[in-house]
């Protein structure tokens, strides 16, 4: 019962045996990973608050200066605890109460958290420019996304030998194609966000 996208420029084995074959012009995975990591955070909303706030650095401050806004004390990025309405160090605020959107002031400058960094830069590659890289449609790129996004099933759960596990049966894979060329370091980075953003790493 598994659906498997199979991106990739050849029709290859892996394609013929898929549910679907996106092909795409050659070396630009990367482009599709970021219209599609758009299209879920800022058309659909659809991203794992929990996760993000939990298991990575979305709720850390960034600064002007594009770097960690620290606690003068212990040098520890500050995130913004919603429930005191201060910037607070992570490590001293609830990971539930840590505000993942918005804009603050911390130490005396104007901040924002690293996630809402993340989405308005996201912005900029839509589904449109990405056909025009790409090859693939737009409308295409649109539907992989919420397909993509529905069947992370975020909020569920499954449990394992007694203990309760977030359930996210949903996987964006890399292999050679997408990473044995200049620049595919970023294209995985890209890839893998998909992952990230929907609570499936």
């Amino acid at each position: 019962g598994m659906k498997m996208v199979v991106v990739d420029p050849m029709c290859n084995f892996a394609a013929a045996k898929a549910t679907e074959w996106v092909p795409l012009r050659v070396g630009t995975d990367g482009a599709l990973a970021l219209a599609l990591c758009n299209v879920l955070v800022n058309e659909l909303g659809i991203y794992d608050a929990a996760f993000l706030r939990e298991k990575t650095n979305a709720p850390y401050l960034i600064g002007p200066d594009k770097l960690y806004v620290r606690d003068r004390e212990t040098g520890k990025p500050l995130v913004w605890d919603s429930a005191a309405q201060a910037a607070r160090p992570y490590s001293d605020c609830n990971p539930a109460q840590a505000a993942i959107e918005g804009d603050f002031e911390a130490n005396g400058v104007r901040c924002q958290p690293a996630f809402q960094k993340l989405r308005d830069h996201l912005k900029e590659f839509t589904p449109q420019w990405c056909e025009a890289i790409s090859t693939v449609p737009a409308a295409n790129i649109r539907r992989i996304a919420a397909q993509f996004g529905q069947e992370a099933r975020i909020g569920s759960t499954i449990v394992l030998e007694g203990v309760r596990l977030p359930y996210r049966p949903v996987a964006a894979i890399a292999f050679r194609g997408a990473c044995g060329h200049v620049n595919s370091l970023y294209n995985y980075y890209a890839i893998d966000l998909l992952n990230e953003l929907v609570g499936a790493a």
